[in-house]
């Protein structure tokens, strides 16, 4: 196959999908990933795309944020590790609150794994339908509103409403970035507003992100980083945000390897 024709199939996926992946490309097209990897790069050169691990993906006007179906492939085993440090923070009973990210789907499949007994209030539809089918005595909440299939999970006025009702013991959020400057950030405004809710209405505050998130900011701005309790990530954070989290007596948790 030709490199314009191999390309404009690549286009006419991620057109219909909003996404695609290296490995499902390479096995429908017949190439190495490689290939795949460098009509990506060509293409995002071309601005007719976003790269990012595993695949690309259109940036929509409103949202930078990754599709759902590429989050879920990026780190995988770093979340795994971060949850089995998150959940050490849960008790028995505990109400706990979890945003839509992947970050914290993982977290839901290891109280799911270790069948905690506790109740679990989530916008992640992602998290509602693991348990769905499960065997658990586990109680879910879902909270509804305006579906976004791009982060799998419901996020409106109507959703921020919803959460109002609930105070949890904790809740766990995952934002695309943090900043010792700006505080907590989101790609888009209606989950901005989930997670700045989430945060309010939750006894401790728990912040569970990977070392890449601790660069930059997002768009939407909704909480300061001193309203946090608890702080759990992958690798040493950089010394301004030691310093920091040591100021303001955040804990802060690191999930080693």
């Amino acid at each position: 196959m030709l490199k314009i024709e191999r390309q404009n199939l690549i286009d006419q996926e991620i057109r219909k999908a909003g996404f695609v992946l290296v490995p499902s490309l390479s096995e429908a097209l017949d190439c190495s990933e490689e290939t795949i990897r460098r009509d990506l790069r060509e293409m995002e050169s071309a601005g007719k795309l976003v790269r990012t691990h595993g695949g690309a993906y259109l940036v929509e006007k409103y949202d930078k944020g990754y599709p759902i179906e590429l989050r879920k492939s990026y780190m995988q085993h770093t979340k795994e590790r971060m949850a089995d440090v998150a959940i050490r923070e849960i008790q028995e009973n505990d109400m706990v609150m979890l945003d839509s990210s992947t970050t914290c789907l993982a977290i839901a499949e290891a109280i799911l794994t270790r069948q905690m007994n506790v109740t679990l209030i989530t916008n992640s539809l992602a998290i509602c339908n693991l348990f769905s089918e499960a065997n658990t005595n586990i109680s879910v909440v879902g909270i509804g509103g305006v579906f976004r299939r791009r982060t799998s999970s419901f996020a409106d006025p109507n959703t921020v409403e919803a959460l109002r009702h609930y105070y949890a013991d904790k809740a766990f959020i995952s934002c695309p970035k943090v900043s010792v400057e700006f505080g907590l950030s989101d790609n888009h405004i209606s989950e901005a507003n989930v997670r700045r809710q989430m945060l309010k209405s939750a006894q401790t505050k728990i912040i569970v992100a990977d070392h890449t998130k601790f660069e930059g900011t997002a768009n939407h701005l909704f909480d300061g980083l001193e309203n946090v309790n608890t702080i759990i990530t992958d690798q040493r954070l950089p010394e301004d945000f030691a310093a920091f989290a040591e100021r303001r007596k955040i804990k802060i948790l690191y999930a080693q390897e």
